[in-house]
């Protein structure tokens, strides 16, 4: 599971090794960090560790207006007009709301288009679109992703699939773990303080796939954090995300 200790580990990775040292303008307690490439000014790096946390109230609407604000700073008309692709790093994502995941997504397409369709076992698919931003962009995205990437993070990296401008998946599969959660308490005072959880929706794409479990596999499969990577000082996942921009 996500950490704050991996956290910070994996952001101190990229910044010294994938970045060359380039300061992180940071947003959202830290949770959202965005850097140009070195050298590279027609490529942005975004990391966004969870879609919750952004502000110390942490309601959705105090996290809403968080995320608009660094969204509209990081896309600035200059960088707008400058920028042909975006490394998008999920790779340690805790989830959180969807809604703020679809508040990214919108300002990652110039169009409408289909998102997921949501079921429980006594309800039909009702189907949510990604709506543009008035800002939005139709740049290309590599979005990495790997076992940290839980919940929200998933149901965003969903929202994704059907981007109509170029978009990939590197790294490892997700986690597998979609669903809001219903809870509920144990009836009876001899268990007052049990209560469970129980995970009761499906997060369908067009076609009617789901993801629970398995996790979303990456197009591009690449090493992910393993000891390996860190021990050679590599990042395979951004490395391939900073070629398969530059085709």
């Amino acid at each position: 599971m996500p950490s704050p200790e991996i956290d910070a580990k994996v952001k101190s990775a990229v910044q010294r090794r994938d970045l060359r040292g380039r300061t992180f303008t940071e947003y959202a307690r830290g949770r959202i960090s965005y850097a140009d490439l070195p050298d590279r000014p027609e490529y942005g790096y975004l990391r966004v560790s969870g879609f919750s946390g952004f502000t110390k109230e942490d309601t959705f609407a105090a996290n809403s207006a968080e995320l608009a604000r660094a969204l509209t700073d990081i896309f600035t008309p200059d960088r707008r007009a400058r920028l042909r692709g975006l490394i998008l790093d999920l790779r340690v994502n805790g989830g959180g709301s969807d809604q703020l995941g679809f508040q990214l997504a919108a300002q990652l397409t110039d169009r409408p288009y289909f998102a997921y369709a949501k079921k429980t076992r006594t309800t039909d698919p009702q189907p949510l679109q990604i709506q543009p931003a008035a800002t939005g962009s139709a740049i290309a995205v590599a979005i990495l992703t790997g076992g940290s990437t839980v919940s929200a993070g998933e149901t965003f990296t969903q929202a994704m699939i059907e981007r109509p401008a170029p978009t990939v998946r590197i790294g490892q599969p997700t986690q597998g773990v979609f669903s809001d959660v219903m809870q509920r308490k144990l009836p009876g005072a001899r268990h007052n303080t049990w209560r469970f959880g129980l995970p009761n929706e499906r997060y369908l794409t067009s076609d009617g796939h789901t993801f629970d479990g398995p996790g979303i596999p990456p197009q591009i499969p690449e090493p992910v954090f393993t000891d390996e990577e860190f021990a050679l000082d590599r990042d395979s996942a951004f490395d391939r995300a900073a070629q398969w921009l530059d085709q």
